[in-house]
């Protein structure tokens, strides 16, 4: 009888140890599974710090003829726009991006604005992806158009990025909360999943099934701490990095009547 209780014990320790939960391996999936969960396409995971955007797309060429004319932009007149460099939250309050007119636009005289006419805009509120899963947030208005060349200030509201709405002129990148705390539970789900797997194993071993359900109530504890603890986890982490490459296409509406040079 002694020697039967030495084996149940002997044979208890080396299930727990050779149990996917308590085992100390390595798994080369890991680094497999980092990558894919951060891939830079959906992420769009920020470059190293750099203060200056490379790509630049070239607008349609325009011909300028000056006149010496006022001419007005009506309130409420939509102007679709691309833009000529990227476009990051890194870029800082006050930083000036150049546009250009994808599409001509009629003024109240009857004249045309026509496509490739550039515009300029300025960020007036920026920040990188934050905590609780906020991404970063670039906000941007257009407040000068050159018609024939000739500068001149502009009000507008940007309603419109890569077709998507924009409010209060506030672009943003991804918010991954819900994300994230689905992430942070996958260590509790594998855990019990793993002692569940256990659990049934043992329990079709004569004698040995009297201790199966003890991996199970393992793995449901842990399951429970994950549960407890992914909420808060969640909060500590970020959300996605916005970055819109040159030649995103805008579209802004006038909000007062702009007399412009031209």
């Amino acid at each position: 009888m002694i020697n039967m209780k030495k084996f149940l014990v002997l044979l208890l320790i080396l299930c727990f140890i050779n149990m996917p939960v308590f085992a100390l391996e390595f798994d080369d999936t890991i680094d497999a599974n980092i990558r894919k969960d951060y891939n830079v396409e959906e992420y769009e995971l920020p470059a190293l710090p750099s203060s200056v955007p490379t790509a630049v797309v070239e607008p349609p060429s325009v011909k300028y003829n000056p006149t010496g004319k006022i001419y007005t932009i009506k309130s409420g007149t939509k102007i679709n726009i691309s833009s000529k460099s990227t476009i990051t939250d890194r870029m800082g309050k006050g930083h000036r991006i150049t546009f250009y007119a994808n599409e001509g636009f009629t003024t109240k005289e009857g004249d045309i604005v026509p496509a490739g006419t550039l515009l300029k805009g300025v960020i007036t509120n920026s920040h990188t992806p934050q905590m609780t899963g906020n991404g970063g947030l670039v906000e941007l208005k257009i407040d000068e158009i050159y018609y024939n060349g000739l500068a001149s200030k502009i009000e507008t509201k940007v309603s419109l990025a890569n077709s998507k709405k924009v409010y209060l002129g506030n672009i943003k990148g991804k918010r991954s909360y819900w994300k994230n705390y689905s992430k942070a539970m996958q260590p509790g789900r594998k855990a019990f999943k793993a002692t569940k797997s256990c659990s049934s194993e043992l329990g079709s071993i004569p004698i040995i099934n009297l201790i199966s359900p003890i991996p199970i109530l393992c793995g449901t504890v842990i399951y429970t701490l994950n549960f407890v603890a992914a909420p808060v986890i969640a909060i500590f982490t970020k959300g996605g990095s916005l970055a819109l490459p040159a030649g995103t296409k805008f579209q802004v509406k006038v909000t007062d009547d702009a007399k412009i040079k031209g």
